[in-house]
């Protein structure tokens, strides 16, 4: 059996966490429309990439034979973000995405506003109502039953707990594997359907809010 050793996110580790984010949300988020091996495409991913890092005061990728095959990032209220100096000049990017297909910047924009507009229903309430979030937590196939998702979890459960956190949230979607939440000792406790109406045509998805009581 293959050892599993983990580690805080380096900058080193911003491609694997791209790729991690094409093969846990490809689905969900529309990218299998996209050319991956455009220069726009890594931009797009840049993006989605800069929304979790933005927000993270902790990470960690787990790692099998030197590969990163998994990575959490979560944040404390109160924390300073830690990552934020892992993201490049986003002028070579914010170009690439201007310059992209006017179909596909459509549905870029398409996805996010209906994303934003449904998690801001669940949110009503607002984030303040909890002490932390799970931004992300993603493991590749490559690297199933390895429990490294577990793994993961349980690390940013030790950070949780020296931040004196009680209660936290995450989103997710219906893509997903939220199996992982439910069998982790998450509670669901809002649903909104996402209807995008892309260029490639319709798609629905139930957008999910959980929470965790430690």
């Amino acid at each position: 059996m293959s050892d599993v050793i983990t580690r805080e996110i380096e900058e080193k580790d911003l491609s694997a966490l791209k790729s991690l984010i094409v093969e846990a949300f490809g689905e969900g988020w529309n990218l299998g429309r996209f050319n991956h091996g455009d220069v726009s495409f890594q931009a797009l991913l840049e993006v989605y990439l800069s929304m979790f890092l933005n927000s993270a005061a902790f990470g960690r990728v787990a790692m099998v034979n030197g590969e990163v095959v998994g990575a959490i990032l979560c944040s404390a209220k109160g924390e300073p973000e830690k990552f934020r100096w892992l993201q490049k000049d986003r002028a070579a990017y914010t170009l690439a995405l201007l310059t992209m297909p006017e179909d596909e910047r459509k549905d870029i924009a398409e996805h996010l506003s209906t994303s934003f507009q449904a998690i801001g229903r669940l949110l009503e309430n607002g984030a303040d109502a909890y002490d932390g979030s799970l931004e992300f937590i993603a493991v590749s196939k490559r690297a199933q039953g390895l429990k490294i998702g577990g793994t993961l979890w349980d690390e940013a459960r030790v950070y949780f707990d020296s931040k004196n956190v009680k209660s936290i949230y995450l989103i997710a979607d219906s893509s997903c594997n939220v199996g992982f939440y439910d069998h982790n000792g998450f509670i669901k406790t809002g649903v909104e359907e996402a209807v995008y109406n892309y260029t490639t045509g319709q798609k629905r998805f139930d957008i999910f809010v959980y929470e965790y009581k430690l």
